[in-house]
Parts: C-alpha cells; structure tokens; sequence
C-alpha cells in the first residue's frame, strides 16, 4: 500500500511539474511572440520613417529642379536680342522628361514629380476695389450665383479689405457696414429688424487678404463658391465646420440654369472653379495673358463687355499655342505690349476693360507642387517662390572667375573675345526666392 501510494504521489508530482513546464513554455512563448511583434512593429516604423524622410528629400529635389529651370528661363529671356515674357512653351512650365515621376537616387529608389504654376496668370484679390469690382462680380456669376445675389457677396469681399468702414452696396440700409450686412441677412431670414442697433455687426478685417481661404471667413462665401460647386472639398468642408458659417449661407443658393450651362460648355468632365482657381493674394497684380487659364480670360472678358467670354477665351489659347495641344512652344505666344496692341480682338477687349486689372506678357511670382514618392509613401511640398533680376556690382571675384574662364576657353580654343558694352562693373543675376513652404 505505501508502495502504490508513493507511486501515485510520485504520478502527481510529474504532472504539476509538467503543467508548470508547459506554464513556463506558454509564458516563454508569450514574451519571445511580443518581444518580436515589439521588433516588428519598430522596424515597421524606421522603415517608414526612412521612406518619409527620402520621399522628403525627392520633393525638396523636385522644387530644387523647379528652382533651376525658373532661374534659366530668366537667364535665357535676358540673352541679348530675346524678349523678356512669360509662356506655356518655357521651361519651367513644361512636363518635360525629368518633372515627372523623375526616378532619383543610386538604385532608384523613388521619384518625384513636380509642376510650376504661375500666380500671374491669376488676378490678385488685393488689387479688386469698388472701380473694378465688376471683374470679380462676373467670376461669382460664372461660377453659379445670380447677378442680385454676386453683387452683394463682391461688394462684402471689396468691404472686407478696402480699409474704411462705409459699405460699397449701391443700396445699403445702414452707412456702417457691418450692421449693413447684418441688417441684410436679417430680411434675408424674414426677421423684422427696424433698427440697426438691433443686430450684432459683423466684423470686416478691413485689410488685405493674407490667402486665398480667407474669403472663406466673407459673408456669402460658401464652400460651393470657394471650391467649386459639387466639388469633394466643398461637401467635406462643410461636413467638418458645420459652425464656422453662421452668416446664413443658406440663402445663396446655385443658380441651376447658369450651372447647367457651365456644364454642357465644360470638356472631359473638367469640375466646375470656384474662386481658388480664379484668385490669389501674390504676384503683380498685372495678369499674365499667355499663362492665364481659359476661365480667368473669359471672366475678363465678360467684364470687359464681351458676352461670349469663353469663346473669345478659347480663341486667345488657340493663338498664343499656335494650334498646339502638346509640345507647346513659345513661337506664337504674347512677347510684348506690341504684339498685345497688335492683335484687334485682344485690343478690342483690353480697351473695353481700361478699368479693370492691366494686361501683360510677364510673371513674378510661381507656385511650385513637388511631390516625393518612395514605396507607398508620399510627401508633397508646396513652395511659392519670387523671380526677379537684381543688379550685382562686379568685384574682384567676379574679375577672377572671368579671368579663370577666358583662361579655360583660351586653352581649349574655344574663346572668341566679345566686346561689352554699357557698364561692365554692372551684372543683372537672376535670383529665386523662396518666401513659402507647405508640406504634407
């Protein structure tokens, strides 16, 4: 009996030892399964960290190369003999080879893409005033709202910035523009307001626009009307800041008959522009009309009298590519306010349109979009940069690096010597500054 008892003891001590070793190799198992999913999960996060920081240096590569090509153009529109203008045939407006997916690094390990736009081509919401307000009415009209309703939203834009505080509105019911428009969304709710002391004003900054988003804060300004009836942002905008319009934009609505006839005049399903793709707060202020879009055109033109403003636009593209849908060049493109003065159907609309924003061939400023591609990752830079010639002063470095290159072509008998005129201790360098940077 004790034998039989020490064996069944014994039986049960092999058991509690087997269920703790089979506890220790569960734990065991445990500890070496989470610290590997710990050494997984960091190694997941260097290697997209890695790809973040190289998609990040091809997007600064793809501004850089967009840096150089606006800084040659500069060089090559100021070779003697060239005129100075601005194109959809120049360099850095091109999808030439090495903008676009642009492989980059030793086993090319990602690319970048990058594309210049010129802010030129757009018309500067800070140089709209109560002279030529009517240039911004006929862009509200073409994006959908009736003429009543564009009136009363550009002359609240033109109170937002103009620095007085006495409304532009042909009719205002108060002389103080804030309770003017407060006043007027009243009636627009059926509220019976007799006294303008009876509303909250609204607050005008009274100062120039700082962005093109601003306009967002305007009285009128809907998402529809900022980014463009039926448009993604508009819905999603809306839908994340149901608060930020309480100035009863309710009341403006679409007009369905303008839409309905912007749409059948659109190509390829093209979205509709709201004011972002109208307006911007840089550049000149004078409009590009070699760069400018064919709705900027035409909502000039409209202003200026002509009442078939996208076909005249349509036309002046035509012209100035030559016929050309791709491989666009410069040949039959603006060069001077000559060539503008010259072509009648341009002049007959900037002569109807004296009071509005000035014409020309030229363009400072450029909005540069690089976007960095490694893997699935992506990181895109926004860079607006400023384009000039600055006039240097010739010192001894400049005397040394010519002495240097006469030297060089002499040897390789290359150098023809060239007599220069005008002051020679005078250089014009062009320069590109970048003044803003997004990233995302």
């Amino acid at each position: 009996m004790k034998r039989t008892g020490k064996r069944l003891q014994s039986r049960r001590d092999r058991a509690v030892i087997l269920v703790l070793v089979l506890w220790i190799i569960v734990i065991l198992s445990l500890m070496a399964y989470s610290m590997l999913y710990q050494v997984s999960s960091e190694t997941t996060i260097i290697s997209t960290r890695k790809k973040q920081l190289q998609a990040e240096a091809f997007a600064r590569a793809g501004v850089a190369k967009a840096v150089v090509d606006l800084r040659n153009d500069l060089l090559f529109d100021n070779v003697e003999g060239e005129k100075n203008f601005d194109g959809e045939g120049d360099i850095w407006a091109r999808p030439e080879e090495g903008k676009l997916d642009a492989e980059i690094g030793n086993n090319k390990s990602g690319t970048f893409s990058v594309h210049v736009y010129d802010e030129d081509g757009l018309i500067n919401i800070n140089r709209i005033n109560g002279t030529n307000m009517v240039l911004l009415q006929k862009i509200i009209e073409r994006i959908g709202y009736t003429e009543e309703d564009a009136k009363l939203v550009t002359a609240a834009i033109v109170d937002w910035r103009d620095g007085d505080f006495v409304p532009v509105l042909p009719s205002s019911p108060s002389n103080d523009e804030g309770k003017a428009y407060a006043m007027i969304q009243a009636e627009n709710e059926r509220a019976r307001v007799t006294d303008e002391n009876e509303v909250q004003p609204y607050v005008f900054r009274n100062e120039d626009f700082i962005s093109v988003e601003e306009l967002l804060e305007v009285y009128g300004v809907t998402p529809e009307l900022f980014f463009g009836p039926d448009s993604p942002e508009a819905e999603y905008f809306r839908a994340q800041l149901p608060d930020r319009f309480e100035y009863g934009d309710d009341h403006f609505k679409m007009d369905e008959r303008e839409l309905r006839r912007r749409t059948r005049g659109s190509r390829n399903d093209e979205p509709q522009p709201g004011l972002r793709d109208y307006l911007t707060v840089y550049g000149s202020g004078t409009i590009n009309i070699n760069t400018a879009p064919q709705h900027v055109l035409a909502a000039f033109a409209e202003a200026a009298g002509n009442t078939d403003g996208d076909s005249w636009a349509e036309r002046v593209i035509r012209e100035r590519r030559g016929g050309k849908e791709d491989n666009i060049d410069n040949d039959n493109a603006f060069k001077d306010g000559t060539a503008l003065q010259a072509n009648a159907e341009v002049q007959g609309v900037l002569a109807g349109g004296g009071a509005l924003l000035p014409i020309g061939v030229n363009s400072t400023t450029f909005r540069i979009v690089s976007e960095g591609v490694v893997g699935d990752v992506r990181v895109r830079i926004e860079a607006l940069a400023a384009r000039a010639l600055t006039p240097l002063t010739r010192d001894e470095t400049f005397e040394s690096i010519d002495r240097s290159e006469e030297r060089r072509k002499n040897e390789a008998g290359r150098w023809k010597r060239r007599e220069n005129s005008g002051d020679s201790t005078r250089v014009n360098y062009p320069y590109v500054r970048i003044f803003q940077v997004f990233e995302e």
